[in-house]
């Protein structure tokens, strides 16, 4: 039995995998991104590109774990999904989510209770199904005309839809960016109490985050949509201060003025210059760049348009936001956003620095085996880039921050620290030597390409 892809048809394989699913009495259908895609295949439109294969049916959760269970394919899942009706079951190693119609008394027939869950759904172009038994559509509410528009619209009255499941009106903005589509001015004009976003799990919001971050061609542009509606600084207050119209910089170095610019056009340098990377390195760059500047929102209004210090003032607002935002990135990632908002102007110069600097510079942050140094390059440069007219800056200086530190390491990981840890058996005596070393060899390998 083949594996599902991201190029597999989910009928067929559905009807391959499990044929039982299509008896008629059990209603299921494809929902989500997969029926809309469908609906736009026949309607000869270009849909989305779906990747996880949800199902909605008729029975309860009582029911539908038994039969589950009966084929053998019941995956447990979390006490939430179950309360909200939802089960999961393993396909050929697929895992599928499968969740019983939010809608219509279980006597009432089918096609009204298909339509009581889609009209119970958040936007209109989520609210499509196609049954798997016959292959019938069901978009009760235009979602594939909305798709075709080009337009965001909720399901019905958006503030019922918002208090049912707050996470809503976050992603009703960050799912308008991901598409670029118009989003319906009944969500830009809602007025809805902001604890309803403040009492959501932590997870959900990292959820969305995550997406908007890995998915938006311009996230920067959605940190603006909610920092007008006054949503971003119930959200994180630390980010919030990156869009409130404070200057980036003096115009000289920041013709683009608003540090808020600064922003969307470094997040979308980075974007843009990113789709090579893993996920989890992408979404290190992507935070490294969203949160380098933090430190900026904390200067004296003296100061302005300078900022300075701003780097190092920085960290502590870093800590601070993934304090709010738990899970969104592991350790590793959080020291690469931590050394971008330290260093970012600072190795810009490497070259200038001295060589003890450099030496303790490879010491606290370039030392480990692994560092991911395109990461850490990537988001220099995006600041770089991200200035109005210097988008063009940016692949000189990756080339130039990814060259100094891997000439760094490379010098640095030269020194015999264990020859020298065996001559200095004292912890203190041996790191101050292992510093000196390191000192050295950096002022000789200058030297060397001076004369050369």
């Amino acid at each position: 039995m083949r594996a599902f892809t991201d190029q597999t048809e989910p009928i067929e394989w559905l009807r391959d995998a499990a044929p039982w699913l299509l008896a008629p009495e059990l209603g299921v259908c494809l929902v989500g991104s997969h029926a809309l895609a469908i609906a736009c295949k026949r309607a000869g439109v270009t849909g989305p590109k779906p990747h996880d294969l949800d199902l909605a049916w008729a029975l309860d959760v009582t029911a539908g774990q038994q039969l589950l269970e009966h084929h053998g394919v019941f995956l447990p899942t979390t006490e939430g999904s179950v309360q909200r009706g939802t089960l999961a079951l393993k396909l050929n190693g697929c895992r599928v989510e499968i969740t019983a119609f939010r809608d219509g008394a279980p006597s009432s027939p089918l096609a009204q209770r298909i339509a009581g869950d889609l009209l119970a759904r958040d936007m209109t172009v989520g609210a499509l199904a196609v049954q798997i038994a016959c292959g019938t559509l069901h978009d009760p509410v235009d979602g594939l005309q909305h798709w075709r528009e080009r337009r965001v619209i909720p399901v019905g009255d958006v503030a019922e839809r918002v208090r049912e499941h707050p996470v809503r009106w976050l992603r009703y903005f960050r799912k308008a960016r991901e598409w670029n589509f118009d989003l319906d001015r009944s969500v830009r004009k809602l007025r809805l109490p902001y604890e309803l976003i403040n009492a959501l799990p932590r997870e959900a919001i990292t959820q969305e985050l995550r997406a908007a971050l890995l998915k938006c061609d311009s996230p920067g542009r959605l940190f603006v949509d909610l920092h007008e509606i006054g949503m971003l600084s119930h959200l994180s207050p630390e980010l919030d201060r990156q869009f409130d119209g404070r200057p980036a910089g003096p115009q000289r170095w920041h013709p683009e003025v608003s540090q808020s610019l600064h922003l969307v056009l470094a997040l979308e340098w980075a974007a843009k210059n990113s789709s090579h990377l893993n996920e989890r390195d992408r979404l290190t760059l992507m935070l490294s760049v969203l949160l380098h500047d933090l430190g900026k929102g904390y200067t004296e209004p003296g100061d302005l348009p300078s900022h300075p210090g701003h780097e190092r003032k920085g960290l502590r607002y870093v800590e601070a936001f993934f304090h709010r935002m738990p899970g969104l990135l592991d350790n590793r990632g959080i020291t690469i956003v931590r050394d971008v908002c330290a260093l970012h102007v600072e190795i810009r110069n490497l070259n200038k620095l001295r060589s003890g600097t450099l030496a303790k510079l490879y010491d606290e942050h370039f030392r480990p085996a692994t560092y991911p140094v395109e990461v850490f390059a990537l988001a220099v440069a995006a600041d770089s880039a991200g200035r109005l007219g210097h988008s063009d800056d940016g692949p000189k200086y990756l080339l130039q921050v990814k060259r100094d530190v891997e000439w760094l390491r490379a010098v640095c990981g030269f020194v015999d620290a264990k020859s020298l840890r065996e001559r200095f058996p004292d912890v203190e005596h041996f790191i101050k030597a292992l510093h000196q070393e390191r000192s050295h060899a950096i002022a000789a390998a200058l030297a060397d390409e001076n004369d050369a």
